[in-house]
């Protein structure tokens, strides 16, 4: 019979029950989020060109739909299917997410039509998601302080930039479009050895809590959103920053894999916010806490960091010298996504929802969302913008909406702050 977490601790306090120990399963996800970030990060920053190589279709469409399907399956396919999930323990749930990834990643190289390799994204993205969901549910069943929870999503934040700033070179080292299965191969190594470096620190016959309803998001929230001004900004400015954000891994990433011929150079463009953010997220969020302190909303922070996307999308379209402008641009995203990574999660947690779960479900919908659409504009509209010689007019008007739409949301919460004051 399995049980929830706190069950198992309340029986070990009667007798032996499978109640984990937190410093072996801080190690365990830790490692495991090293080494599976690691083949995550070595196969996302090649795989628009990699899906152009397989496509028998052309190339073109091929980047932008299986770049949608595997980021909208990886932020929203697990959130869907929770109530199936919860009904298998920790330990076989998240190994076989994370092995699911490793086989799906793997067949890409031999999958030769567009709908499989799309079908091959999807079952990716799931693992992908199934394991974050499982992992968050676990810190937080398995820790029950807020510092506790906090000092191991830090680790796990670390493990994942510190991949992210080691797995494009990989990438671009192995990487050739007529044979990438050594790359491939390293990825589906990555993330079986991700398997096996979790399994000591999980718990044993425990599984996640049940939820309380049948959907992540429900109607009352829904109608929140399109009743109430204020959480409905927050929606939209989230929105816009992740459709922004996920241009660097969609268009950017195709960007620099066509314009650089220098492996180096394009492996330092794309590993470089994973680097700035281990070296300067302290004293960004120190900043933002000051900012905040001084009475700072959330939405106007969000709302900052979107300001920051959109002037770095204007840098790549201003006709400055490419390298120039990828370098400027790759550092203001980095200050960007330090900002709006952290104060997404705190901008909804703060909504006046009932629930904190249902909450955070509504920022992954709207992050999934937000990212997906984006990642389905940067690699087909500007695959196709690119390919005609006019890539800096989707920079230049990307960004100017950008500005435009945040500066839009900011002066209708300015102009509502203004009459709420007596």
């Amino acid at each position: 019979m399995t049980q929830s977490i706190p069950e198992a601790a309340g029986r070990t306090a009667r007798g032996p029950g499978p109640q984990p120990s937190t410093g072996r399963l801080r190690t365990a996800l830790a490692l495991e989020t090293l080494l599976g970030s690691l083949g995550l990060y070595t196969v996302i920053p090649v795989l628009g060109l990699l899906l152009a190589a397989r496509s028998t279709g052309g190339g073109t469409a091929i980047v932008g739909v299986g770049l949608f399907c595997y980021t909208a399956s990886a932020g929203l396919s697990a959130t869907l299917v929770a109530r199936w999930l919860q009904r298998l323990t920790y330990a076989p749930g998240m190994a076989g997410a994370v092995l699911l990834s490793a086989v799906a990643f793997g067949l890409l190289p031999y999958a030769h039509t567009d709908w499989l390799l799309c079908a091959l994204l999807v079952l990716a993205g799931f693992g992908v998601s199934a394991h974050f969901l499982y992992s968050r549910v676990l810190i937080a069943e398995a820790v029950r302080d807020d510092i506790g929870r906090n000092r191991i999503f830090s680790l796990l934040q670390v493990a994942v930039n510190a991949a992210a700033a080691i797995g494009p070179f990989i990438a671009n080292a192995l990487y050739t479009p007529d044979d990438p299965q050594a790359l491939i191969a390293v990825v589906a190594v990555c993330y079986a050895a991700a398997a096996l470096a979790m399994l000591p620190g999980l718990p044993r016959g425990v599984r996640p809590p049940a939820t309380s309803g049948k959907w992540p998001v429900s109607r009352q929230v829904l109608r929140q959103i399109a009743t109430v001004p204020s959480m409905r900004r927050t929606v939209l400015v989230s929105v816009v920053g992740t459709f922004g954000y996920a241009q660097f891994y969609s268009a950017f990433a195709f960007y620099v894999g066509k314009e650089f011929d220098s492996a180096a150079l394009r492996s330092f463009l794309i590993a470089g916010p994973a680097f700035w953010i281990v070296v300067l997220q302290t004293g960004v969020t120190a900043v933002v806490s000051r900012l905040m302190k001084s009475g700072a909303t959330p939405f106007a922070v969000l709302g900052c960091a979107n300001l920051l996307f959109g002037l770095s999308m204007l840098t790549l379209g201003l006709g400055v010298a490419p390298v120039l402008g990828a370098i400027v641009a790759v550092l203001v995203f980095s200050v960007a996504e330090m900002v709006f990574g952290p104060m997404s999660s705190t901008a909804y947690a703060g909504l006046p929802i009932g629930s904190s779960l249902e909450a955070l479900n509504l920022r992954q919908v709207c992050w999934s969302f937000g990212e997906a659409l984006g990642a389905l504009s940067g690699g087909a509209l500007f695959v196709a913008l690119y390919d005609h010689g006019d890539g800096p007019a989707y920079w230049t008007t990307l960004g100017v909406l950008t500005l435009l739409t945040t500066a839009v949301l900011q002066f209708f919460a300015r102009r509502e702050a203004r009459a709420a004051r007596p």
